[in-house]
């Protein structure tokens, strides 16, 4: 793979990552799960991956974390953050 595949396969992703964390966010399913996941792989093969902050994806409120939820089950950290990376 040249770096002009690079370039696009990144920018692809780029492109993508916001729907997931929207669409994961908050949910108490695998797919905050496999977002993160999916995020630490993204950073390992494109250190430069850039995670555009999300002013919709907030941290839960003391009513949102219960007996079937924990804040792993919410983004924020991962889309407010400048560098992207988790603090779970």
């Amino acid at each position: 793979m040249n770096e002009d595949d690079k370039k696009r396969i990144q920018s692809a992703i780029e492109d993508i990552l916001w729907m997931a964390g929207r669409y994961a966010h908050g949910r108490h399913t695998y797919a905050p799960t496999d977002v993160r996941h999916s995020v630490d792989v993204f950073k390992f093969y494109f250190p430069d991956l850039k995670i555009t902050p999300d002013h919709t994806i907030q941290p839960p409120n003391e009513n949102e974390i219960g007996s079937v939820s924990c804040i792993s089950d919410y983004l924020h950290d991962i889309f407010n953050n400048t560098d992207g990376k988790s603090n779970n």
